[in-house]
Order: structure tokens, then sequence, then C-alpha cells
């Protein structure tokens, strides 16, 4: 196995660990304005699961062949797809399989201790502080997955971590219960401060590994609610030299995944840099990697 690497950066390193969650057998969903899981399922299908098979929103089409991640060319992705969608999400979910499983990676505004999640609004209903995006598919889906869902976020802080939520659109354990709907409920929670999962017995999110050079106070204060400590840390397994050298070279060697951990006037100067390339391709298809 290749080495751990010691060069790395935090949006790699989420990449990686979403990466490692991908089985050989699932379907890949990639939603909206999500390039880190774009790059994380493509890594897992350039390395450890070559059968998996990415399901596109954008174009609602099931694809087999990994390309590089692109910002501008989305839907050209799927333009080896070898059946269209017809509410066919849905239908995975809802029909009993063992040989297809469905992983998805949401990413949300605010969550509780059970893993319910906010995409809707901060502040009241009817009067709100910030309007958000919205939750897609979220609300349907989060509660039938049989493989669960999983939860990431880049900014693990008090705002995203909290006690009580200002409006429930992803369904996680409510009130520590599973879903009604025969759903898995929420598998993990990927920060940029650590691996977080769920006991088996109370549901409540718990520390599953400090990523390296986090302590435990730090993580304890930029969480809204109490965590569950198990009594022996451990450490986040770093990414290996390999898949670091996969990300950066083949995968996502525009940096698109980094999109979503920069702000302000970084993440204005890395959308026109890549924008500026891409437009300047003669061959306008992401590059396919196999």
């Amino acid at each position: 196995m290749s080495e751990f690497s010691k060069d790395y950066t935090i949006d790699e390193l989420m990449t990686v660990l979403m990466a490692r969650e991908v089985r050989n057998d699932d379907v890949m969903i990639v939603g909206v304005a999500t390039p880190m899981v774009w790059a994380a399922f493509t890594l897992a299908k350039v390395t450890h699961a070559p059968d998996a098979i990415y399901h596109y929103i954008m174009g609602n089409t099931f694809v087999m062949e990994p390309r590089q991640v692109s910002l501008l060319y989305l839907e050209m992705n799927t333009a080896r797809a070898y059946r269209f969608q017809d509410s066919v999400e849905c239908t995975l979910e809802s029909l009993p399989s063992d040989k297809l499983t469905t992983i998805e990676f949401f990413r949300p505004a605010q969550i509780d201790q059970y893993g319910n999640t906010n995409n809707i609004c901060i502040g009241d209903w009817d009067k709100p502080k910030i309007r958000l995006p919205g939750a897609a598919g979220i609300l349907d889906f989060s509660m039938f997955y049989a493989r669960g869902s999983f939860l990431y976020t880049p900014r693990h802080d008090t705002r995203t971590f909290v006690e009580k939520l200002d409006f429930i659109s992803g369904v996680g354990f409510p009130k520590g219960k599973p879903s009604i709907c025969g759903g898995s409920g929420p598998q993990c929670v990927i920060t940029n401060l650590a691996y977080l999962d769920f006991d088996d017995d109370t549901k409540s999110m718990r520390l599953g590994s400090l990523h390296p050079g986090v302590n435990l106070e730090t993580l304890k204060d930029s969480t809204g609610f109490e965590l569950i400590i198990p009594d022996k840390l451990k450490e986040t397994r770093p990414p290996t030299d390999s898949e670091i050298s996969l990300l950066r070279e083949k995968v996502d060697p525009l940096n698109i995944r980094k999109l979503e951990v920069l702000s302000g006037k970084e993440r204005e100067e890395l959308l026109n840099k890549v924008i500026e390339i891409e437009l300047r391709r003669e061959n306008k298809y992401p590059k396919l990697l196999v």
C-alpha cells in the first residue's frame, strides 16, 4: 500500500474520506453544485470501486465511464449513458435489491445531533434571515436509502452543528428513532475537523476520528450540541500518496473541488481560472480516465 501523504489540504482529505465510503456495487448519485462529491466518486471509481455507477442529476442519466471533474461541461459527462432516468432514483430505493445500492452525499446548512438537516432557511419560516437553496430531493430520499444517507460539510462550526434546526428538510433519526419509511438513516458526517458517525443505541452523533492536528477541545467548541466521545480517541487515517496523486493529476487537476472550501476573492479567482481554461479547450468533453 502507498505511504500516507504528509502533503495534503483539507479538501483533499475530505474528498479521500468520502471516496472510501463508496462500495463497488454502489450507484453514486452526483447532485448539483457538489464538485467535491464528483471528485470523491471518481477517485473511488478509478481505485477500489471500478464497477460503481454514476447517476447525474444534471441530465438524469446513469454513466459507467469516469471522466475528469469539469465545471462547465457536467452534462457532457452523461453523453455515454446506458439508461435514462424516469424517477429511477426513487425506484431504486423503493424496491428491494441485493444488486444495486445507492450512495449520495448531502451538504446541509444545519445539522442536529440525530443527523436531521436543514437546507431551507435560517430563522423564522415566515420571515427568514437567510433563504437557502432548498432541499431538492433530500427530503424525499433521505428517508428511503437502504444504504443510508451520507453528510459532509467543509465548515464545522456552531452555525452548522446546532441543537435545534430552524427547519427540517432532511430526515436523519427523528428524536433518535429510525425513519418509519425504512431507510437506514445517516451513516457518517465528514467535516474539516473530524469523521463523525452515530451511536447504534441512541442514534446520537458520535466522534469517529479526529483529523490530524485537530484537538478534542476545538471539536467540542465548534459543535452546538454534546457529541458522544469514545474513551479511546482515534486519528483519521490520512490520504495515501497514491490517492493524492490520482486526485491532483487525473481526477481533478483544475482543483474544482476547492470551490466548496474557498470563499470571497479566493473563490472568485479560482472560478474565473477554471472557466477560462475550460473555454479554451478544443475538446469540450471532460477527459476520459480509463
